[in-house]
């Protein structure tokens, strides 16, 4: 991996959970950025590209470990399937009481 190679990242997504509260949970989808940088503890920074409408994101800038770090272009199983995270977040929602 070097700097300025473009990768599909999951970026993780600044979500509301109650009007209050947001809680940060990892994108069920693999999303597409830049390397910015890469750490001395082996850590790498993504610039995640400009989204055409607003993003659920705080930073477009994010450390990932290498290993959650697919190459551009790949059609792996992982990459394919929607994130784990995503499903916490709705059966969290689901136990909201309904607004009536």
């Amino acid at each position: 991996m070097r700097i300025g190679e473009r990768v599909p990242v999951r970026p993780f997504l600044r979500l509301l959970v109650r009007p209050w509260w947001a809680e940060s949970y990892l994108s069920p989808f693999y999303y597409p950025g830049t390397v910015v940088e890469i750490t001395e503890g082996g850590r790498v920074r993504v610039e995640l590209d400009e989204p055409h409408h607003p993003a659920p994101w705080e930073s477009r800038v994010q450390l990932f470990h290498p290993t959650e770090i697919h190459r551009y272009g790949c059609r792996c199983l992982e990459c394919g399937k929607p994130g784990r995270d995503m499903y916490r977040f709705l059966a969290d929602q689901a136990r909201l009481p309904q607004d009536k």
